[in-house]
């Protein structure tokens, strides 16, 4: 299943990408991330390996991410394992003027076992899903930015 998501954030392209490259930040715009652990490699760098504890309605998924390619500051890729199966994330970074950054995400996922079945109906769960989480970034950067301004 392939998805893409894109998003305006009213910032520059820096602030954009400091933001995102911070793993300090993840559970502040991923509302069911419980942890983000580095396990090997440069934190960020390809070939960097972390793993990511979500609490899925009382149940913990563990995804494996390991940082696949990095273009600082448009381009960030990875992939996500777990037992459901695989997640390809291509993060794309444009300046489109000083002030506002389009983020372009491109998700391609490929499902095991049972979840195979399971991935007709999940669709509009993980779009949404998806959807609320580049809006809960985009409000943490502008929210960010104009305090750091005051």
């Amino acid at each position: 299943m392939k998805l893409k998501f894109e998003t305006v954030i009213d910032a520059s392209r820096e602030i954009v990408w400091a933001a995102f490259d911070d793993p300090n930040n993840m559970m502040r715009w991923q509302q069911n991330l419980e942890s983000f652990n580095h396990i090997s490699g440069e934190p960020g760098r390809p070939g960097a390996i972390s793993e990511l504890i979500y609490d899925e309605k009382g149940k913990k998924v563990i995804l494996r991410e390991e940082v696949t390619e990095r273009r600082e500051p448009s381009f960030m890729a990875g992939a996500y394992e777990s037992p459901m199966g695989t997640t390809l994330i291509v993060n794309h970074f444009e300046e489109i003027d000083e002030n506002s950054t389009r983020w372009t995400s491109w998700c391609n996922f490929t499902f095991k076992g049972f979840m195979k079945v399971m991935s007709l109906f999940v669709s509009g769960i993980i779009r949404r899903r998806t959807e609320a989480d580049m809006e809960r970034f985009k409000l943490m950067v502008e929210t960010d930015q104009a305090s750091n301004e005051s």
